[in-house]
């Protein structure tokens, strides 16, 4: 249980850790949030808004119950039979063509702007001056802006953008860069400022539509289509939306009176010749009468052609459809360019291939407006709609094969009742035939007559392609800039992006900062923390001290008491670290001035003979010989060395005295030990300033004098790897009793919020403190 609650108090602590660090740098998100929240204020001010237009239309799926006269009259082309046909009208929404006749209709390809100091608002309706092209003169144009400054009277003066100056009249052809243009002047509207006018090139227009403007499919099954535009002026998006359903519908009309128009040339011909052969049948039948002195020829051959009438009646059927199939084959034979009629009456199957066949061919031909007959998508339906010519011509050939040998199982069989009619006189026979062909000439006529009153009816309907369920109208909230997504959004930013810059920092940060850090590598304990100077503090403890350094140094004293042993001898104590710069010297010499007092004498011996620091905190340095003359010579006396402070009297100091060629060699004699045993009796203290362990073995040679180890950090300076050495060098032995001092530590190390003030209130001045630290203190 007690487990289990140490473990969430350390877990709340290192989230309290986490978070601290970061509230460390509050200023550097302010910053940030106030930088991106400024940056979006000044791109909503002066960004365009922008807003969707959208226009719904609606397909019905036949129309054939205009008339009962057109109730067989499909190939018209008059509604859209599935969705795979809604999906391919899409295409025709958005086709070059119908873009192009609206941006002539609409003058597109010139737009207006009222100047502004930052940006400039464009204009479609109100315009104080329109400008039309007559004739582009360059061939690869693009677009083409002009300013107009100057409007005096009937005159104006239009500046380029090469600083040129044009000047002309209005309803005047004035020749620019690209062509020739004529401006008017709406007299309704004053001019207040400057207008700019910009030239575009139609096709580039074109091009820019095509990609702005969306049509979708809501409900394919309902055969609605969307035809949505986002632009910065709803008036000018709704005119070009209800302008591209107007063109389609008219695009739509135009197809299905050309395929009526077609249809309707045909029959005409066709009525020609066949009036032709009536008239001829008609004069045979008169003269054969007249020749033979016939009146009434049917009392004479009633009972004779009794058995007959069935068999005359297919006949005649069959011969029409022989005569349909023969001048249908006639136009199959023609090229691949022509429609075919449909709905003659013919075998479904046949009607069916020629209207998919009519259908290719418009099809094709819209294709052909727009591309050449190199194009991939043109050859292939100029090889579909050979393939269904071919179709149609084995159709035509299969029937009148079939109708051929009806019309020869018919007449065997009138050949067969005409014998049995032996006393029917010769002249029946031909007169019968006569009327024979005059029936079929008569049906022909009459069936072509009727087609063709149903044709020029339906030609004369005007019914559009879609149905404009909803006018182009413009939504009240803008597509862009949104202002509920761009603030929150810059905020986000603002806050995310120093976060992530200063994550990766702390994330590549191996320092040591704190206590906290020594404690998650290891196990030793920490002594003190060393607060951090400025170069213009005192670096030494003094008497009568209550600074925050004196304190920290107390506390220091107050702790090795748990951490040495209890001897009559010194107690050693060894300050060592791992590389320079850490500062041990620091702590040595302060330890030393903290801890001599008059009921216990210390000494500080400076051990680092290699780099000797010591002298550097010695207000009146002394020259006199060092530990290195009398670890060299034999003959030298300790009373020689010891050099009394002038911080405090209770301290004394061995320098190090010379540097020596060989350290190692002087430190692993055995006089080091025999001087620490003879000072021993001298002091209660003695404490060694020794030479980082990582750099040099000179300490390791000295180590096994010391009776506790402070093992010196330096807070934002020693790296974790660091705490590893010295846990390292406790587990193979080579020192003892240790412990670690973190040095230079601030107020807020490495931004984890640690306080660390050693005044407690004894300090002889009282700090003022600001009211935004009193709020982040408490």
């Amino acid at each position: 249980m007690q487990q289990t609650e140490f473990q969430a108090k350390d877990e709340k602590l290192n989230i309290r850790k986490a978070i601290s660090k970061y509230l460390y740098k509050w200023p550097w998100f302010i910053a940030s949030v106030l930088i991106f929240v400024a940056g979006a204020y000044t791109y909503l001010r002066y960004s365009i808004p922008k807003y969707q237009s959208k226009t719904t239309l609606k397909f019905d799926k036949k129309q054939n119950d205009l008339s009962s006269a057109l109730a067989d009259l499909d190939n018209l082309g008059i509604g859209l039979g599935n969705a795979d046909e809604l999906k391919s009208e899409a295409a025709v929404v958005n086709s070059r063509p119908i873009l192009m006749q609206v941006v002539k209709n609409l003058n597109l390809n010139v737009e207006y702007f009222s100047a502004g100091e930052i940006k400039d608002s464009q204009l479609f309706v109100k315009v104080p001056v329109t400008a039309e092209v007559l004739a582009y003169t360059k061939e690869k144009f693009v677009s083409s802006g002009y300013s107009i400054t100057e409007i005096k009277g009937n005159q104006f003066t239009l500046h380029t953008e090469k600083k040129k100056n044009i000047t002309g009249e209005f309803n005047v052809p004035v020749r620019l860069d690209f062509g020739i243009v004529v401006l008017r002047k709406n007299s309704e509207i004053t001019p207040k400022s400057e207008y700019k006018i910009v030239f575009w090139n139609p096709v580039e227009k074109v091009k820019k539509l095509e990609k702005t403007i969306q049509v979708n499919l809501p409900d394919e099954k309902a055969m609605l289509m969307d035809i949505s535009l986002i632009g910065s002026l709803p008036e000018k998006s709704e005119a070009i939306l209800n302008e591209i359903t107007k063109q389609y519908n008219l695009d739509g009309q135009r197809d299905k009176n050309l395929q009526a128009q077609n249809t309707q040339e045909f029959i005409d011909k066709r009525l020609e010749v066949i009036t032709k052969d009536l008239s001829g049948v008609e004069n045979q039948k008169e003269d054969f009468q007249n020749r033979n002195r016939i009146v009434d020829l049917q009392a004479q051959a009633e009972l004779a052609l009794q058995n007959t009438s069935e068999n005359t009646k297919a006949l005649l059927q069959q011969q029409a459809q022989l005569d349909l199939l023969n001048s249908l084959s006639s136009e199959a034979s023609k090229g691949n360019s022509q429609l075919m009629p449909s709905n003659l009456g013919l075998n479904p199957s046949l009607e069916q291939t020629i209207s998919q066949y009519n259908s290719l061919i418009i099809t094709r031909n819209k294709t052909l407006k727009q591309a050449t007959n190199e194009n991939p998508a043109v050859i292939e339906m100029n090889r579909e709609i050979a393939s269904l010519k071919d179709v149609i011509r084995d159709n035509i050939h299969e029937q009148k094969q079939t109708v051929q040998t009806g019309i020869s199982q018919l007449q065997n069989q009138i050949t067969t009742n005409n014998g049995v009619i032996e006393k029917v006189p010769g002249q029946s026979k031909v007169y019968r035939g006569i009327e024979r062909q005059q029936n079929l000439k008569e049906q022909l006529f009459l069936f072509l007559l009727q087609k063709r009153e149903e044709n020029a009816i339906n030609l004369s309907v005007d019914v559009p392609k879609a149905k404009i369920v909803n006018p182009a109208f413009t939504e009240d909230a803008p597509v862009s800039p949104k202002k509920d997504i761009i603030f929150p959004g810059a905020f986000f930013l603002g806050l995310l992006i120093p976060f992530a810059i200063f994550y990766l920092l702390f994330l590549l940060d191996d320092k040591i900062y704190s206590r906290d850090d020594i404690k998650e590598r290891s196990g030793l304990g920490v002594l003190v923390d060393i607060p951090s100077l400025k170069d213009n503090e005192n670096h030494l403890v003094q008497k009568n001290d209550f600074s925050e350094l004196a304190e920290a140094f107390r506390v220091l004293v107050s702790n090795l008491k748990f951490v040495l042993p209890a001897k009559d001898s010194a107690k050693v104590i060894m300050v060592t670290s791992s590389v320079k710069g850490e500062g041990k010297t620091l702590v040595s010499v302060n330890l030393a001035l903290t801890i001599a007092n008059k009921n216990g004498r210390a000494l500080l011996i400076g051990s680092d003979i290699r780099n000797p620091q010591i002298q550097r905190y010695d207000s009146e340095p002394v020259k006199r010989k060092g530990l290195t003359e009398f670890l060299y010579d034999d003959s030298v006396n300790v009373e020689d060395l010891i050099h009394a402070s002038t911080t405090n009297p209770f301290c004394d100091v061995i320098y190090a005295g010379t540097i020596p060629p060989n350290p190692q060699e002087l430190l692993s004699n055995g006089r080091y030990q025999k001087l620490i045993e003879q000072m021993s009796s001298q002091y209660a203290y003695i404490i060694i300033d020794s030479a980082p362990l990582m750099l040099v073995s000179d300490t390791l040679s000295i180590a096994d004098t010391a009776d506790a180890t402070l093992y010196v950090l330096r807070s934002g300076v020693s790296k974790n790897i660091l705490v590893d050495f010295a846990n390292d060098l406790v587990r193979d032995s080579k020192l003892t009793n240790v412990s670690f001092i973190i040095n230079d530590v601030s107020k807020r190390a490495g931004g984890y919020g640690y306080n660390y003030s050693y005044g407690y209130g004894y300090s002889q001045t009282k700090d003022k403190k600001s009211w935004w630290n009193k709020i982040f203190k408490s």
